[in-house]
């Protein structure tokens, strides 16, 4: 069954190049000694036809649009991850974001958001999340403009970005467009006001079969029983390794395993998921 990983780091390390950076990477592992296109090739000998690389800021925005221009089967989206609201020019930025989302291989917009699961404490708070909502929300016009569809990262310790994040889509998204709630999480209420969207779709990545997350499970059944035509699956590589491999690096080959324990235990029709993320971002090939 064909599997379409709609959310995988082939941009970032230690994916892109083998470099160790971020994570504590053990000098004779052989991740380090591959490049996205060994990442790439791997994954589809596991079933993947088809991902999308996303970017979390300007470098790995322009890293994706490198990795997608190599193969018609990736695809790129580019934007400035919340986190990335109190980096000096970064509203500057925006404007080099809108000239990558003309390229070809640029199907979407993202990932962008809120994040306020772990603020500094010894700052404004009321200013870093002013900053990250005016960055949202210049964001939000973009893939608006150019028609594209908006990736939407939501973190929280509480509720507050989630449910914030609604009220700024109700004020500036037109819903003519497809709109991804990438790693689907937060508060049900949350999750059953986005259903309420027009062309809304859920990425359920490999948290999906950790033990200890039978919310996750419960908001993907939640969705399959509202809408199966909804659902889509991520890795989030190199973030997120499923079971067996938690706790390592997640590598994109894994979503085969998190496909598997979505069809096995959770009923899901992986032909279905395909076509709905074929249609998440206007491909021409999905099946109506």
């Amino acid at each position: 069954m064909p599997i379409f990983d709609t959310h995988s780091h082939y941009n970032l390390e230690p994916l892109f190049s083998g470099r160790n950076f971020v994570f504590k990477i053990k000098e004779n592992d052989p991740i380090l000694s591959q490049t996205w296109q060994d990442h790439w090739q791997q994954a589809q000998k596991h079933g993947v036809k088809k991902a999308l690389i996303p970017g979390a800021g300007l470098t790995s925005s322009h890293s994706a649009v490198e990795v997608a221009q190599a193969d018609p089967n990736l695809y790129a989206s580019v934007g400035l991850h919340p986190l990335r609201a109190q980096k000096a020019g970064i509203f500057a930025a925006l404007s080099e974001i809108e000239d990558l989302a003309d390229q070809d291989s640029v199907v979407a917009i993202g990932e962008v958001g809120l994040d306020f699961f772990s603020l500094p404490k010894d700052q404004d708070l009321t200013i870093i999340k002013s900053n990250q909502e005016k960055l949202f929300i210049e964001q939000i016009k973009l893939a608006a403009k150019k028609h594209l569809t908006l990736i939407i990262h939501a973190r929280d310790q509480a509720d507050q970005a989630y449910f914030r994040i609604l009220e700024l889509l109700k004020n500036f998204w037109p819903e003519e467009e497809p709109i991804i709630f990438h790693c689907a999480s937060g508060p049900i209420a949350y999750l059953e006001a986005a259903q309420k969207i027009k062309q809304a779709y859920f990425g359920f990545d490999g948290n999906l079969t950790f033990k200890n997350a039978a919310n996750i499970r419960d908001l993907f059944k939640n969705i399959q029983n509202w809408n199966p035509k909804r659902i889509l699956l991520e890795t989030d590589a190199p973030y997120l390794a499923p079971v067996p491999h938690r706790g390592k690096i997640c590598q994109p080959w894994m979503i085969a395993e998190t496909a598997k324990f979505a069809q096995t235990e959770l009923n899901a029709d992986l032909a279905q998921i395909y076509q709905n993320s074929l249609r998440a971002f206007k491909l021409e090939d999905y099946n109506l």
